[in-house]
C-alpha cells in the first residue's frame, strides 16, 4: 500500500470505484480502501435512472453495461396488491439519438464492471481488507493523515493524501471521525430486501419494474437485469429479482427470521397468478431514511453518495444521486489537481451535491414511497390525482422525466 497519494477514498462500493475510475483516466494518483476483503455479492441496488447514462457514456463503461445489464424501456408501473395495472410512467427518451429506459443491474455486478476498467490505470490502487479508522486534518499540515487498517494482518499504515473521499455508505466511519452530523430522520419500520428466482413476467404478467400499492404489503418488484449464476438475459435459466418490502422492527434480527419470513411473505404478498414455484437466495435488511450530511466538505475531507444523503430505495434514486455525485467530484477534482484551479472549486462542488439532494432528489423519493401507503385521505387524493394526470397529460410524464435530469445540476466539467 502506498503511504502518499494525492486521492484518498474510503468505500468501493459504486460510489467510490466510479470516482476512482474517473481519476485512474486523468492520471491522478488515488488509493481506493476497502473494510471488507472483496466486493460484496449481494444485489442490493438494482434499478438507476437515464441521467447515469451519459454519465457511465463519459467513463468508458456504457458499452461494457449495455453487454451485462438490462434496459428497460416500459418505465414504471404502478400496481395493486392483486397486481393490476393502477399507472405507468414512461421513462424511454424521445431523442433518437440517444439511449431511453431506466438501467436494471445489480449494484454488485456494476461495481464488478467498474472494478475490471480500473486495473487499466496503475495510478491507482485498490485495496481490500482496508479500514480507514483515524483521520488528522490540520489547517496547517499540506496534507491530511489517514490510518489504515488492514484488518487481516492487523498491521497500521499511515497514509498521507492531500484528499480523503467518505464513499463508505450511509453508516460513513469517514463522516463520524470527521464529527459532521447526518441530519434528518429514519423511517420507523425495517424494510427487507430479498433476491428471488422466478419469472414474474412470464408467471405474474408484471414489467420490469412495479410499484406495489398497499396500505400494508406495498414494496417494489423489479427485475435485476441477470438470470441464475450471474447469466445473462436469454440464457434460459430462471431470471433474478429484487423484492423489496417492510416488517415490524420488533421482529427477530436474524439471518435466518429474514429468511424464514420471507419465504412465507413473497408468494402471499407477491405471487398472486403464478405456480409460485421460487428460490430465495437472500433476505436482508437495510437502512431505510432521509438524512443530509451538515456540510459535504470540511478540511481536506468530501463526503460522497450514501455518506453525504441518503434515502429511502423506492425509484432507485440514491445510487442513481450517487452516481451523480461520484461523476461531479471527479471533474472537480480534475480542475484542481491538474488544471491548478482554486481549492474552492471542490467546496462549491460538495454544496452543489448537498443540495441537490436537499432540493430534488429528497423530495422525489419522499414523493415516491408515500404514494405506495398513503391510504389517509391526503395520501389518496395526492396519488389519484398523480395516476390521473399520468394518464391524460403526456407534459406530465416529461416533467418528471426532466426532475430527473436535475439531480445533475452541474456537472463541473
Amino acid at each position: 500500500m502506498k503511504s502518499e497519494t494525492s486521492v484518498l477514498i474510503s468505500g468501493s462500493g459504486p460510489v467510490g470505484l466510479l470516482l476512482a475510475l474517473g481519476l485512474g483516466k486523468a492520471g491522478i494518483d488515488t488509493l481506493l480502501v476497502e473494510k471488507h476483503p472483496n466486493l460484496q455479492p449481494a444485489t442490493r441496488a438494482c434499478v438507476y435512472m437515464p441521467v447515469v447514462v451519459p454519465i457511465l457514456t463519459k467513463l468508458g463503461i456504457f458499452d461494457k453495461i449495455q453487454e451485462e445489464g438490462f434496459f428497460n424501456r416500459v418505465g414504471i408501473v404502478w400496481r395493486d396488491s392483486e397486481g393490476q395495472p393502477l399507472a405507468q410512467l414512461p421513462l424511454d427518451d424521445p431523442k433518437p439519438d440517444q439511449f431511453g429506459g431506466v438501467l436494471q443491474l445489480g449494484q454488485w455486478k456494476l461495481a464488478q464492471i467498474i472494478l475490471n476498467e480500473i486495473k487499466k490505470y496503475p495510478n491507482v490502487e485498490v485495496c481490500y481488507g482496508a479500514e480507514c479508522v483515524g483521520i488528522q486534518d490540520q489547517p496547517e499540515e499540506e496534507q491530511a493523515k489517514v490510518m489504515i487498517n488492514e484488518r487481516f494482518t492487523t498491521t497500521e499504515t499511515l497514509i498521507k493524501a492531500d484528499y480523503v473521499i467518505g464513499a463508505d455508505g450511509s453508516n460513513s466511519s469517514v463522516r463520524r471521525m470527521m464529527c459532521i452530523p447526518f441530519e434528518g430522520f429514519s423511517y420507523p419500520w425495517r424494510m427487507i430486501g430479498a433476491d428471488v428466482l422466478y419469472d414474474f413476467m412470464s408467471e405474474e404478467n408484471l414489467a420490469p419494474l412495479n410499484f406495489i400499492v398497499d396500505p400494508v404489503d406495498w414494496g417494489v418488484i423489479a427485475f435485476t437485469g441477470e438470470e441464475e449464476g450471474g447469466a445473462r438475459p436469454g440464457s434460459g435459466k430462471p431470471p433474478l429479482w429484487r423484492i423489496a418490502y417492510i416488517e415490524p422492527a420488533y421482529l427477530t434480527a436474524t439471518k435466518e427470521g429474514y429468511m424464514s419470513r420471507a419465504e412465507k411473505r413473497i408468494p402471499e404478498c407477491f405471487m398472486k397468478h403464478g405456480s409460485k414455484q421460487f428460490k430465495l437466495l437472500r433476505a436482508e435488511p437495510y437502512v431505510n431514511s432521509q438524512k443530509v450530511a451538515a456540510q459535504g466538505r470540511k478540511g481536506r475531507v468530501l463526503l460522497t453518495g450514501d455518506a453525504l444523503h441518503s434515502n429511502n430505495p423506492i425509484g432507485g434514486l440514491g445510487l442513481t444521486g450517487g452516481i451523480c455525485d461520484a461523476f461531479a467530484y471527479g471533474n472537480a477534482l480534475v480542475r484542481v489537481l491538474k488544471k491548478g484551479e482554486s481549492d474552492s472549486l471542490l467546496t462549491d462542488c460538495a454544496n452543489s451535491r448537498r443540495n441537490a439532494w436537499l432540493t430534488m432528489t429528497n423530495v422525489l423519493s419522499q414523493g415516491n414511497i408515500k404514494r405506495l401507503y398513503g391510504f389517509d385521505e391526503e395520501g389518496i387524493g395526492a396519488r389519484e390525482e398523480f395516476f390521473s394526470r399520468l394518464k391524460v397529460d403526456e407534459s406530465f410524464s416529461k416533467d418528471i422525466r426532466g426532475k430527473f435530469d436535475k439531480m445533475l445540476p452541474e456537472t463541473f466539467e
